[in-house]
């Protein structure tokens, strides 16, 4: 019986952490976040404009979605999307479901510029829930080919389009155009690299472990600009993105994207050992050093008497020999 008992134990024990077992197994798995990109499969003509959408999904409720979007700018041209602004490569990406569901897509016009194969990539994307809490942060990507042959005929909407990578007037003076860039770029922490330039869009801080924080500041050409900042002035170790896109009045965009490399603390600390060792070993060698004069200066100390007792023996031998001379001539007298 008490056998048998204590197997009927066992086996409801089991049950019942499998039951509490199904529960934690879906809330797991809840909360996670997928997105896919919808493109032309063939080619498109060079000076043609299509569409790619962008679909992004969860296993609960949507709230906001945030990311980047990288392109190659030399292959295709940004034209214009309801959710995005940007140019140059780098499009950021900012939107909600128009009502509460669990997936949401944005659409994004592009033209084809040259020949070639172009690759959009879906990058630092954030899928928040209404409550503002973090659902997932998936990636994806895709490619659009681009033909040789040239749309022949243009529409009158494609042509009535503003495109954000159009370049702003500029001014007389200096050639810079006055709206809708960046006339400063600077950070608290670390070097721009390359060195800021109102057309360069891409730039690199490097700054050590011990820095967690680094805040940018952008400087707009004109007053009436709109300038909007994405990203946390926390540094995590390793790469951090932010970006500041500047709109002028005409809605033409401009993003600056700034990756800020954080040192990881194994890189300090493995300094920190080799000149430890660099330390340790130039004591060791002093202290060797110092060991064989000790050495030199005992065995120099034991010659130097044992000269000295010789020289003693000899003199005492000497003057015993002519103290024996002195008495013979004496006797012999």
């Amino acid at each position: 019986m008490t056998s048998k008992s204590n197997t009927m134990r066992k086996f409801f024990s089991l049950l019942i952490c499998a039951v509490a077992a199904v529960p934690m197994t879906a809330l797991t798995a809840h909360a996670t976040g997928e997105a896919f990109f919808y493109f032309p499969k063939n080619a498109v003509m060079t000076d043609q404009e299509f569409d790619v959408s962008l679909t992004f999904s969860a296993d609960s409720e949507i709230g906001s979605v945030q990311a980047n979007i990288a392109y190659d700018d030399s292959v295709i041209e940004f034209v214009s999307s309801d959710n995005a602004s940007g140019g140059g490569g780098v499009l950021t990406v900012n939107g909600f479901p128009d009502s509460p569901s669990s997936e949401v897509s944005f659409n994004f016009t592009f033209k084809g510029l040259s020949a070639g194969d172009a690759n959009i990539s879906l990058q630092s994307c954030q899928i928040y829930s209404p409550d503002s809490e973090l659902i997932g942060s998936p990636t994806a990507y895709c490619i659009i080919t681009v033909g040789s042959d040239k749309v022949e005929t243009q529409t009158e909407t494609t042509t009535e389009k503003t495109t954000t990578t159009a370049a702003p007037e500029t001014t007389a003076s200096n050639g810079i155009p006055d709206k809708g860039v960046l006339t400063a770029l600077t950070v608290d922490n670390g070097e721009l690299s390359p060195a800021f330039a109102y057309n360069v869009y891409n730039y690199t801080v490097n700054v050590d472990n011990s820095v967690t924080n680094v805040e940018i500041e952008g400087t707009t050409a004109s007053p009436s600009d709109y300038i909007w900042y994405t990203g946390t002035s926390e540094c995590q170790v390793g790469e951090n993105v932010r970006t500041i896109t500047v709109t002028d009045v005409d809605g033409n965009a401009t993003t600056y994207t700034i990756t800020i490399i954080r040192a990881s603390q194994g890189d300090q600390q493995q300094t920190q050992t080799v000149t430890k060792k660099t330390s340790s070993g130039t004591s060791s060698e002093t202290s060797q050093n110092a060991n064989v004069m000790d050495q030199y200066k005992k065995m120099l100390n034991t010659a130097l008497a044992i000269v000295l007792i010789v020289l003693v023996i000899a003199l005492v031998v000497i003057l015993i020999w002519i103290k024996g001379k002195v008495k013979g001539r004496k006797q012999d007298k």
